[in-house]
């Protein structure tokens, strides 16, 4: 079976808001100087935790972020809300470069995009009665008067499926499910555009992460939300997101819509991700040939040269790997990964491309032929 010859996608390009595009990431770049001393500090390195992303997310869409612990997933999510000053790069929502807004100007804009937090238990106030937490955003903002907040906030427990009566609790009388559905409240309050959820249902049980889940996908429906879903789980990735990002040491490493990744990933990285993922059936679960990764995740303070998944990927090929920096390659309608020798479809092993020395911009049959 041929494979479609594959072009390279130029990262150097601003990528070109359409239309139905609320947010657009150009090569986001977030990096954390690492000083010495106590009076006179002097940087002497930085920790490289966003390097050059680039995405675009649609009106109404669901897209998916994956990848291992340190990989720079919360801390991207972070710079999208402005919760962190970007290093470089651009951010655009809604049609206008939020960047380099500053703190007065980025408040009204707060309105149009919120985030859902990790941790249930520490990201609500433990003083503070849940009516003051999930009406705070509406204070802020001054949308309403006092009974009318309060309104707000008691309709706004019940679309999460608490009860109003809730309004004058404190959160440790909860359980992690319903913290989580607090939290989803308070994201809710001020009508937004875009929510950011960083893992959302990570510290929760398997039964409450459906409920979760499905209250998610229902009130997109209803309020037509757009999410930035963050998780480490493939499988509840795949159950809520329209289309799936995978990062690796704060680049990306692979994009696709979700059947497309999971059925073909192109990257190994992707491929031992999902190779990874549990499989109901026992008999499928042993014919499966999992990709085993080699040693850990590199620094993101001294990341590896050229494509930064080298050292661990089976598919390394000495001198071309490790010198050039794999740009992303397009293998389809918003496809495209960073890697110089892909999970192909077409009888070439590793060994072959390093005896042939095959580049990566040849067609199968290009190759075949040399």
């Amino acid at each position: 079976m041929n494979e479609q010859p594959t072009t390279a996608v130029s990262t150097n390009d601003r990528p070109a808001a359409a239309g139905d595009d609320l947010l657009v990431v150009d090569n986001v770049q977030k990096y954390f100087p690492i000083t010495r001393g106590i009076i006179f500090q002097k940087q002497i390195g930085a920790v490289q935790a966003v390097d050059g992303v680039t995405f675009s997310v649609k009106q109404g869409e669901t897209l998916g972020i994956v990848g291992e612990s340190g990989c720079g997933k919360s801390t991207l999510a972070r710079c999208i809300v402005r919760l962190l000053d970007i290093t470089a790069g651009s951010i655009q929502f809604d049609g206008r470069d939020i960047s380099r807004l500053s703190r007065m100007a980025m408040r009204p804009m707060r309105r149009e995009m919120t985030m859902i937090f990790q941790d249930p238990y520490a990201s609500l106030n433990p003083r503070k009665r849940v009516g003051s937490i999930v009406g705070e955003p509406l204070e802020v903002h001054g949308l309403g008067s006092a009974d009318e907040i309060k309104r707000r906030v008691q309709e706004l427990l019940e679309v999460v499926g608490l009860n109003p009566e809730h309004y004058n609790r404190f959160p440790h009388e909860f359980s992690g499910g319903q913290r989580q559905r607090i939290g989803v409240a308070r994201a809710l309050a001020v009508n937004p555009k875009l929510i950011v959820c960083d893992e959302p249902v990570s510290a929760l049980d398997v039964s409450v992460q459906a409920q979760i889940l499905n209250l998610l996908k229902d009130l997109q429906d209803d309020f037509g939300l757009t999410y930035i879903f963050i998780a480490h789980d493939l499988n509840v990735v795949r159950h809520i997101s329209d289309r799936v990002l995978v990062m690796y040491l704060g680049k990306v490493a692979e994009v696709a819509s979700r059947d497309v990744l999971y059925k073909e990933p192109k990257h190994p990285y992707t491929g031992a991700l999902l190779s990874a993922v549990p499989i109901p059936n026992p008999e499928l679960g042993r014919k499966r040939e999992p990709i085993v990764l080699e040693g850990d995740v590199p620094s993101p303070v001294n990341p590896p040269s050229a494509c930064r998944f080298h050292p661990r990927c089976p598919r390394f090929v000495e001198g071309h790997c490790d010198v050039e920096e794999p740009q992303l390659y397009s293998f389809g309608p918003g496809h495209v990964a960073a890697c110089h020798y892909p999970l192909e479809r077409w009888p070439m092993t590793p060994e072959e491309m390093r005896r042939r020395g095959t580049a990566r911009t040849e067609t199968p049959e290009q190759a075949l032929q040399t």
